[in-house]
């Protein structure tokens, strides 16, 4: 409770759902990555887009091995509702020209996710993606992205630090993630 009994409403972590993880869970009810979309829809977190990354969505439920496993329609229906439940973010400071970056993740189409969470602050990158997403991050699990520092995790790894009962909103100041 707040000042005169009023109800302090606590702040949500936020993060970046990568579309590794999207795709299994418009496609299984089960698992991690819809446990994940289950928390975007108990609103206990919040998830950040872009224009660029609501697109490679929309793109990415189109290909033919995924319209085999769904109707476009439906997956179409079902990522409308995840951006229903999400915020959009300005990209103000974008590193798609980041050589240094690049090199590192290896894949011009992370990228715009990476912009997500640097714009957005986020303290989250939630993603399957070890070919280039999660191959950047510490040994704590870490990314520093100019002066934002950041976990990236999989659904799994986020699901069970939630389950913790970690505070994932983080405790003033700077400092994002109380992990």
């Amino acid at each position: 409770m707040g000042k005169a009994g009023e109800k302090v409403e606590k702040a949500r972590p936020g993060v970046v759902i990568d579309t590794s993880v999207l795709i299994p869970a418009l496609l299984s009810s089960k698992g991690y990555a819809f446990g994940v979309i289950n928390l975007l829809f108990e609103e206990k977190i919040m998830n950040y887009y872009s224009t660029a990354t609501r697109e490679e969505y929309y793109n990415v439920i189109a290909y033919p091995k995924i319209r085999k496993k769904i109707p476009l329609s439906t997956a179409k229906e079902r990522v409308d509702v995840v951006i229903l439940y999400s915020e959009r973010v300005p990209i103000k400071r974008s590193f798609k020209k980041s050589k240094t970056l690049l090199e590192k993740v290896r894949d011009p189409k992370d990228i715009p996710f990476l912009d997500v969470v640097y714009n957005s602050k986020a303290e989250f990158l939630i993603t399957y993606d070890r070919k280039h997403l999660l191959r950047i991050r510490d040994k704590n699990k870490r990314f520093k992205l100019g002066r934002h520092e950041f976990y990236i995790l999989t659904p799994k790894e986020f699901i069970e630090l939630h389950k913790k009962g970690k505070d994932l909103a983080g405790e003033g100041g700077n400092e994002k993630a109380g992990v």
